[in-house]
């Protein structure tokens, strides 16, 4: 009865913030199970987790894989009794509607075992890791469940993820734990960057921040710790430019030290209940070779999008890999003349998709081929709206209308939201033609009619051609945007 008390009077907080801080006419939601965490480092990195969840049947609470499995330390329910691990996980029955679980958990121990920047790596005393890493996810219900998250954290340990804060927990909605993004805790350089909410910036909209999470594993030295952060911090600001307000409201970034890598290396986004994204830096990293990285721009343009369920990852990459440059050169990174080069030099790599259908599209088809789709919808915008409009138009309009990094949607629900933002059929269309029904592309047609040659090394523009007028808004753009300085100057 203790247990169910405690329970309720979380629930009653988690209600009374939600009230406090809603400023809408949406029904307010309680979670359906809580999480109480405790992160200590006691001999490594622990934690002991308690779950308490409303339901009035049995819940099964399941590890991702066997590697967690063996570092789950004890496992009892909310008498307090051992419960033995069974190949479904560990199961437990409710008590007055109320299923509670306890569990300690070695997260040194599964982040070194891991120790891949996709799942889980340890660097110091820091770790980052899927939340599905060391969080159990409970089954039984016939809904996604809500769950709200608290860390207590020992002295000098922090603990972040890219979910949302109602109240002082952690909200994962919407989501399956398993696809929920990274998480950080431990002794790590964590900051809270101001950025403008999604679709702030545009003319007569009110103003307001969002937060980016930037946490910084430990294996940096102070001057590449200062060069990291203003680098994220104009790369944010370039993003927001391109997108009238930043990708998302909150979400995380973690850089990860990678001794053995040159540059700029890997980098990964995960979307599910918040965006996070992880980016791997070399030993070598200087101010100049970050910014003349693609790498950063890529992956937080995906946390701008949905995931698209369905042979759909041409769309996602396609789009990461066509505004990349763009954002890049409207910040004043690159040339006009230096995106068409990279456009016409790689984007031949994906005209093999569109005579198999783009669904088919493997590799470096889903990029490329996904650009040059990009690219068509961009010019078929243009045309149909007499140049008032255009690719960025579709894709802000798509986040502004709320479906954003954090969720899942189908194409045809994205293409759906984009045509009514753009006042268009441009995107259906081209998704009939060349997703549907897989009609192939003539890209040298294409660049003839956009006015683009290419002689030698040399891009040469020729502005009598039929789509030379679409063409010069491309990369920068119809409206004035503020150019980012790079540290060094002009």
């Amino acid at each position: 009865m203790l247990a169910s008390a405690m329970f309720l009077r979380t629930l009653v907080a988690a209600l009374l913030a939600l009230v406090s801080a809603s400023v809408s006419a949406q029904p307010v939601l309680a979670p359906d199970c809580t999480v109480d965490g405790t992160l200590s480092d006691d001999g490594g990195l622990k934690l002991e987790i308690v779950y308490r969840c409303r339901s009035n049947e049995a819940l099964t609470f399941q590890a991702d894989g066997d590697r967690m499995v063996s570092k789950v330390l004890s496992f009892r329910d909310g008498s307090g009794v051992s419960q033995p691990v069974a190949p479904g996980g560990w199961r437990v029955e409710p008590r007055n509607g109320l299923v509670e679980a306890r569990y300690g958990f070695d997260l040194g121990g599964h982040a070194r075992a891991v120790d891949t920047p996709s799942k889980a790596l340890l660097r110091g005393e820091g770790a980052i890791s899927l939340l599905s890493g060391w969080l159990l996810e409970p089954f039984g219900y016939t809904h996604l469940p809500i769950i709200d998250i608290r860390m207590t954290t020992a002295p000098g340990l922090v603990f972040a993820s890219g979910l949302p804060k109602v109240g002082d927990a952690w909200r994962l909605t919407g989501a399956n734990l398993r696809f929920a993004g990274y998480t950080v805790l431990g002794r790590l350089e964590l900051r809270d960057l101001a950025v403008p909410l999604p679709g702030s910036l545009r003319a007569g909209e009110k103003k307001g921040e969002g937060v980016l999470r930037l946490a910084l594993l430990e294996g940096f030295t102070a001057p590449q710790r200062v060069e990291l952060v203003d680098w994220v911090r104009r790369t944010a600001e370039a993003e927001a430019n391109y997108w009238q307000g930043f990708t998302a409201k909150q979400m995380l970034l973690v850089l990860v030290p990678v001794p053995s890598r040159r540059g700029v290396g890997y980098g990964r986004t995960v979307p599910g209940g918040g965006p996070t994204v992880m980016i791997e830096i070399g030993a070598d990293m200087d101010a100049r070779r970050l910014f003349s990285d693609w790498v950063l721009v890529h992956e937080l343009i995906h946390t701008g999008m949905a995931f698209i369920r369905g042979r759909s990852t041409w769309f996602m990459e396609g789009a990461a890999t066509y505004v990349e440059p763009i954002i890049r050169a409207r910040a004043g990174w690159k040339t006009e003349e230096e995106v068409w080069r990279e456009w016409v030099t790689d984007m031949p790599q994906g005209v093999r998709a569109f005579t198999r259908g783009l669904g088919e599209a493997s590799g470096r088809e889903n990029y490329w081929g996904g650009a040059l789709f990009m690219l068509l919808a961009d010019v078929d915008i243009r045309r149909a709206t007499d140049g008032a409009k255009g690719l960025e138009d579709c894709l802000g309009g798509v986040l502004w209308s709320g479906l954003d990094g954090s969720q899942r949607a189908t194409l045809d629900a994205y293409a759906a939201i984009c045509d009514r933002v753009t006042g268009t059929t441009a995107l259906r269309g081209l998704i009939d033609r060349h997703f549907v029904s897989a009609r192939p592309v003539d890209l040298a047609t294409v660049w003839r009619d956009l006015g683009i040659s290419m002689t030698g090394s040399r891009i040469v523009f020729d502005d009598a051609a039929p789509d030379a007028r679409w063409r010069k808004m491309i990369v920068m753009g119809m409206r004035p945007t503020p150019r980012v300085p790079l540290p060094w100057g002009p």
